[in-house]
């Protein structure tokens, strides 16, 4: 019907992300997701890691990608404006061995689209794995919680954690009512919990050099609908469940985001590859430079 709203939850100002937020918009790394008992032996060696979610290390610790400002500049690629973000993360950095240097680039395409491209690079093997950690809600941000919405993810198989949310190296069948999204579920019809959304699905078809099919969701009262593609082995979808976990998360226009109130899908590999080498593939090594693509199409219907 032609109507207009801000999908994704975030600050009214820069100064509002740098004050600290719950990953509004970041793209976390330089490994997103946890890395089990916040250590990983690599090439012989042992790197200790901050232990900032339980006994884990989370999107790299306390000050990981997303609490950087990152260098923007635009640019024409094709005939299309596209904002380019980069960052050079130094050797040793929040334990990490090797100089990454990394760009995330945005554009929105003419088919209401809007593309992110990664790119990486490093001087010595290292665990990466990045994403993009913004929360929607189709409704409007603010516009209350995200259980009305229909979520679809297209993977058959889940990363099985512990009660911690630690990741056990083992991936098992998704579950039938419980945290199979092959079809659409109205995410209220379902008792929610780090289980069945905030948990890593593995993507049909793996890594692919073009993005494929990883999620779709849609919001019936407004009629929007997203479509997620990406060239990812996998994707975690996150219904906010810790939302204003910690005491009350002020958002755009000074509205109190409540717990569920948005959800993410960040496409990414098996976050402790480095400790599961059989699991996922996310290792950046110096000869082996990083490229990645996620599509998110927004639609009406």
């Amino acid at each position: 019907a032609g109507k207009l709203a801000d999908v994704v939850l975030g600050k009214d100002t820069l100064e509002g992300y740098v004050a600290g937020h719950p990953y509004f918009g970041a793209t976390t790394g330089r490994v997103a997701g946890r890395i089990s008992g916040a250590q990983f032996t690599l090439e012989g060696k042992t790197y200790p890691l901050e232990a900032n979610n339980g006994p884990n290390c989370l999107h790299s610790g306390l000050k990981g990608y997303d609490k950087l400002v990152w260098a923007a500049e635009t640019i024409n690629d094709h005939g299309v404006d596209k904002l380019r973000l980069s960052i050079t993360d130094p050797d040793g950095r929040n334990g990490f061995p090797g100089t990454v240097e990394c760009t995330v680039t945005y554009a929105l395409l003419d088919d209401n689209t809007l593309e992110i491209a990664y790119t990486a690079s490093t001087d010595k093997t290292t665990p990466f794995n990045l994403t993009n950690h913004s929360y929607f809600n189709l409704k409007g941000s603010g516009k209350g919680d995200i259980l009305g919405h229909e979520m679809q993810i297209f993977a058959d198989s889940v990363a099985t954690i512990d009660a911690d949310a630690t990741l056990q190296g083992r991936r098992d069948p998704v579950v039938a009512g419980f945290n199979d999204y092959r079809e659409p579920v109205v995410l209220g019809s379902r008792e929610l919990n780090i289980n069945n959304a905030d948990i890593h699905f593995f993507v049909d078809n793996g890594r692919t050099k073009l993005p494929k099919p990883a999620a779709a969701v849609h919001e019936p009262k407004s009629g929007r609908t997203i479509a997620g593609r990406t060239t990812e082995p996998g994707v975690q979808f996150y219904a906010g469940l810790f939302l204003s976990a910690d005491g009350p998360e002020i958002g755009k226009g000074g509205v109190t985001y409540p717990a569920k109130g948005g959800f993410c899908l960040e496409t990414q590999d098996y976050a402790d590859s480095v400790n599961f080498p059989e699991m996922g593939g996310a290792i950046l090594k110096p000869d082996e430079p990083f490229c990645s693509t996620t599509l998110y199409r927004f639609s009406a219907k």
